[in-house]
C-alpha cells in the first residue's frame, strides 16, 4: 500500500474510533444483562432458527398514497409476530413506504433495515428515494426499542440491557420475515432485503429464514456478531462496569457475552435460496466489522458477490451512496 493509501486507511479508521468514542457516553447496557432467564430463552430462540413460511400479518394503512418529491409515500403498521418477547408499547411495527407508483403489483421492492441506534427513517430516506428513481419500491421498518417503538424509561436509542438487545434483534428478524411474506402477497415482482451494520446482520438472518428466492444485500455486515460485541469498536460503548457484576473480572463477562452470541452466526444456517442474487458490500478499513467475518459470510454463500469500498464503517455509510444503490439494483436484477 502506498503512503497515500495508508493515510486514507488511517483516516477512515480514525473516523470509526471517533464515532465509537462520541456515542460512548451515555452507554449501552447501563442496567447490565437484564433478566437472565429471558436472555437464555432468547439465545435458544436464535439457536432454533430454520427456514420457514412467514407468519401472516394484517397490515393497517394510515392513509392513501401521498405524492412525495420522488414517487409516493405511505405509512402502515401491524402487530409484531414476536410481541411475546417485547415490552409493552413496542408491539406495533411501524413501516414507511416509498414507491414509484400507487400500486405495488409487479413492482420490485426492497426492505431496508435500521443500523445500530438508527431511529426514524431520515437516514434511509435518501437511499429509498434513489431506489424509487430506479423503479424500485423501498419499505423501511422501525426496530422495536427505537423511535416510535421506544419503551418507557429508555434514553434515546440506548438499550438498557443485553436482554433488550437480543429481544430487539430476534424480533426484527421475525418482523422482517413477515414483511417479506406480505410483499409476496402484494404481488411485488422481485423482493430484496438490505440493511447497514446491524441492519445488514438482520438482513442476513431474514434471507436465511426465507424459503422463496429473494435478493440479499447485507452492507457492512459479516457472518458472526461475537467480535463486534466483545472486542471491536462497538464494545467501547458498553457499560462494562455493570456487565462485570457477578463475574470474576471483565474478561469473564466478555466470555459470557461471547457464549450468548455463539448462535448469532450465519454459518449455522443455510444460505439464501438464491445466493446468486446476494451482494455483500463491505469497507476495507472498517473497525466495527472485521474483514474476516465478511469473507466468512461470502464463503458461506456460494455464488454471492462481494464488493469492497475504500472506506471505514462510518465513511462507508456516508460517502458511498451510489454504491449502495447499485448493489441493491444489481442484486434484484439477478432474481429470476
Amino acid at each position: 500500500m502506498t503512503i497515500r493509501g495508508r493515510l486514507r486507511a488511517a483516516l477512515h479508521g480514525w473516523a470509526d474510533d471517533v464515532a465509537a468514542g462520541l456515542v460512548g457516553r451515555p452507554r449501552l447496557f447501563a442496567d447490565g444483562w437484564g433478566d437472565r432467564d429471558m436472555l437464555a430463552r432468547l439465545v435458544a430462540r436464535v439457536e432454533g432458527y430454520a427456514p420457514r413460511e412467514p407468519v401472516p400479518i394484517t397490515m393497517r394503512w394510515d392513509g392513501p398514497w401521498q405524492a412525495a418529491s420522488t414517487g409516493f409515500g405511505r405509512t402502515s403498521s401491524f402487530v409484531s409476530p414476536a410481541a411475546e418477547i417485547l415490552p409493552r408499547g413496542t408491539h406495533d411495527v411501524v413501516l414507511h413506504w416509498h414507491s414509484p407508483g400507487r400500486d405495488l403489483d409487479g413492482v420490485p421492492a426492497v426492505l431496508l433495515l435500521a443500523a445500530t441506534g438508527e431511529e426514524g427513517f431520515g437516514l434511509r430516506r435518501r437511499l429509498a428515494s434513489s431506489l424509487v428513481s430506479r423503479g424500485i419500491a423501498a419499505v423501511m421498518l422501525e426496530n422495536p426499542f427505537y423511535g416510535r417503538r421506544r419503551p418507557s424509561g429508555q434514553l434515546l436509542a440506548l438499550l438498557r440491557t443485553v436482554a433488550d438487545q437480543f429481544a430487539m434483534n430476534t424480533a426484527t428478524v421475525d418482523e422482517s420475515h413477515a414483511v417479506v411474506g406480505h410483499l409476496l402477497e402484494l404481488g411485488c415482482s422481485r423482493i430484496g432485503v438490505s440493511g447497514y451494520s446491524q441492519g445488514g446482520m438482520m438482513a442476513v438472518f431474514t434471507a436465511a429464514l426465507t424459503t422463496t428466492p429473494i435478493a440479499a444485500i447485507p452492507r457492512a455486515a459479516g457472518a458472526a456478531a461475537g467480535a463486534i460485541f466483545t472486542e471491536d469498536a462497538l464494545a467501547r460503548r458498553f457499560a462494562w462496569d455493570r456487565l462485570r457484576e457477578g463475574f470474576i473480572d471483565e474478561g469473564a463477562a466478555r466470555q459470557f457475552f461471547a457464549e450468548c452470541l455463539a448462535p448469532v452466526d450465519a454459518r449455522r444456517y443455510p444460505p439464501p435460496v438464491a445466493p446468486q442474487a446476494a451482494i455483500l458490500l463491505a469497507s476495507r478499513h472498517d473497525r466495527f466489522v472485521r474483514a474476516a467475518d465478511v469473507l466468512a459470510l461470502h464463503r458461506h454463500w456460494p455464488g454471492a458477490e462481494l464488493r469492497w469500498l475504500e472506506a471505514g464503517h462510518l465513511t462507508g455509510a456516508l460517502m458511498h451512496g451510489p454504491a449502495h444503490t447499485e448493489a441493491i439494483v444489481d442484486a434484484l436484477g439477478r432474481l429470476p
